[in-house]
């Protein structure tokens, strides 16, 4: 007789892939370890889902990835802003997106920085892009005709890159969602003011030319 596979069984599975994936990273996890994780033996773990591959797309299904790039489409005015303030459109928008990382902690945490090596390892080349693309829109529009210099962008591009894993360390030490909000407001506010500095710097260099 086959073997009945139950959805509790799938939903301790998917848990556990996901603490060891958020851990370790998709590359470095073991399906030994993740069966360990669920308390199950590997052999059955087996059973559920046959790769590792397949697993990952369990615990972080293409419909979370649509709708975590979704919601970063709409607030990243409100994380990139450079001149300081944000419209109410972009703190409601930015809102749902913590919001969204709050609910889906680990699966955050991976995308932004353990998906190497997954269908989903240009996820976060892909949110550093977004993040310096819009910050470069900014720019020119809060100070027309100012020159990004390449090294202007390179700068950009490493504040970004420290985003994106500052956000991945917030999410995996803070656990818990009211910690998670203050330690992403006390991010966002340095990083508010870093940028406004950012922008003074390139406005000096450009009346002393």
């Amino acid at each position: 007789m086959p073997q009945v596979l139950k959805q509790e069984v799938r939903e301790r599975i998917v848990g556990a892939a996901l603490a060891a994936f958020a851990h370790n990273g998709f590359a470095a996890a073991t399906m030994s370890e993740i069966a360990r994780g669920a308390g199950m033996a590997v052999a059955n773990l087996y059973r559920y889902y046959p790769s590792k591959e397949e697993l990952f797309a369990a615990a972080v299904p293409p419909a979370l990835v649509a709708r975590f790039e979704q919601l970063l489409a709409r607030s990243v005015h409100a994380h990139a802003r450079l001149v300081g303030v944000a419209g109410p459109s972009d703190e409601t928008a930015a809102a749902e997106l913590l919001q969204f990382w709050i609910e889906q902690r680990l699966a955050v945490i991976v995308l932004l920085d353990r998906a190497q090596g997954s269908a989903y390892e240009s996820f976060a080349e892909r949110f550093v892009e977004r993040l310096l693309e819009v910050s470069v829109a900014e720019l020119r529009r809060a100070h027309p005709g100012l020159v990004l210099t390449r090294e202007a962008r390179l700068v950009l591009r490493q504040i970004f890159e420290n985003t994106r894993r500052m956000l991945a360390v917030l999410l995996e030490q803070c656990t818990e969602e009211a910690a998670i909000r203050r330690a992403v407001a006390a991010f966002r506010s340095y990083q508010v003011g870093g940028l406004a500095a950012f922008t003074r710097a390139l406005e000096a260099a450009r009346s002393a030319d």
